[in-house]
């Protein structure tokens, strides 16, 4: 009988991980690809990854390594004791914070890269080419100075010719953030920061020129503002959205500008609700947005916010798909056969699971997949169709074409 009793125990366990792996699938194989995944880097951390073949090169932002005293070392033996005193001090955490660039094999990616910064975005050229990376740096053991109200972010921007081996700084003022870097090609992009403000160069960051933004965009009491969405468009144009809260009516445009252009125009205009993402296609845009207000300014009693995708012709909007409440998209994504992937979170249950949903026919009908519970990082690869997923130290991936 107890025999018997373990052989049950086993099958249902069984029973279990292929069911398991069948919803994290969605009907789609996931394939394993490693069991330690850049498990080497400590912290622990995949950071924004991407991946050729046996080749991997990430931007890692990461908090400093905290180790703590052995039992019979501990001042208490029962509280767990910070191997060093600086360890236990939140300022001195947040100034140790840093980015990271590892290159090379999957198996063994090294360390190429490492800057002090609390926040960072980069560009990666599709051939790995070139890269530009934005690092902001503050001391949190700064004080404020009469008049001052934030206290000062150091930025920094360097660039890679090498697939991110070496980094040159480039000539930057300290005082500008950079949030957002869009870039059509190694030569011609966008940086884009607190104010908000933009500016463009066409000579691979030797110099550079602001685009003025629209005045409604600001805000004279918040001078690190930035916009809800910005997107560099496969046409090469540069699109960005933000909310404009007024009282006959709450609304976001967009706004588009050309390579060449020299001040960014109004394309259209979405009420109520928040722009996250923009692809375009065939003469169409695309748009992911969320209803309503944000949480930091929705009215007490305000309908729970749903994620949406719609549809621009250039002169309607025409609404394809509204989302349950919980489930909250933030990329959309075209696959290699024009399908649109729509990539999200729901968190509707007791734990939040990743979601993806796809539609074949322009958005009309959707597939939506759960895979599992929220991955520690992750990407889909629109070039190849490849999404890439890092759970508990294992890398898979499977095809979304």
């Amino acid at each position: 009988m107890i025999r018997h009793g373990k052989k049950l125990g086993v099958l249902s366990l069984v029973l279990l991980a292929v069911v398991s792996s069948c919803l994290m699938g969605g009907g789609r194989m996931w394939t394993k690809v490693s069991s330690d995944f850049m498990k080497a880097d400590k912290p622990y951390g995949p950071g924004d990854f991407r991946i050729r073949g046996d080749r991997l090169i990430s931007m890692k932002l990461t908090s400093p390594e905290i180790t703590f005293k052995p039992r019979e070392q501990r001042s208490n033996p029962k509280v767990a004791e910070p191997s060093e005193p600086w360890m236990a001090n939140v300022n001195e955490r947040a100034n140790r914070r840093t980015v990271r660039i590892l290159a090379g094999s999957l198996a063994t990616p090294q360390r190429v890269f490492e800057e002090r910064a609390q926040q960072a975005d980069w560009w990666l050229a599709p051939d790995w080419g070139t890269a530009y990376l934005a690092t902001g740096w503050m001391d949190y053991y700064d004080e404020l100075k009469p008049g001052e109200r934030y206290t000062p972010q150091i930025t920094k921007l360097f660039k890679s010719t090498n697939q991110g081996h070496d980094w040159q700084r480039l000539d930057w003022p300290e005082n500008r953030n950079i949030t957002f870097l869009r870039f059509l090609d190694a030569q011609r992009g966008y940086v884009i920061g607190w104010g908000p403000r933009i500016w463009r160069t066409g000579d691979g960051g030797a110099s550079w020129t602001e685009i003025p933004v629209p005045e409604q965009a600001r805000d004279p009491g918040d001078e690190r503002k930035q916009f809800d969405l910005v997107a560099l468009g496969r046409d090469g144009v540069l699109r960005f959205a933000f909310l404009v809260q007024s009282p006959s009516g709450n609304y976001s445009p967009v706004y588009a500008l050309r390579w060449g252009e020299q001040t960014p125009t109004q394309a259209l205009s979405l009420p109520e609700q928040t722009v996250t993402d923009i692809v375009d296609e065939g003469g169409y845009l695309y748009l992911l947005g969320e209803t309503g207000l944000p949480i930091y300014f929705a009215p007490e009693g305000q309908p729970p916010r749903q994620s949406q995708v719609l549809r621009w012709s250039g002169r309607e909007v025409e609404l394809l798909q509204r989302f349950e409440p919980g489930l909250t998209g933030y990329a959309l994504y075209l696959t290699p056969t024009r399908a649109l992937l729509f990539d999200g979170v729901d968190e509707s249950g007791l734990l939040p699971r990743d979601v993806t949903a796809i539609s074949y026919d322009n958005g009309r009908r959707w597939s939506i997949e759960s895979e599992g519970s929220v991955a520690q990082g992750g990407y889909y690869d629109s070039e190849t169709g490849t999404r890439w997923r890092v759970s508990g130290y294992s890398l898979y991936r499977r095809s979304l074409l």
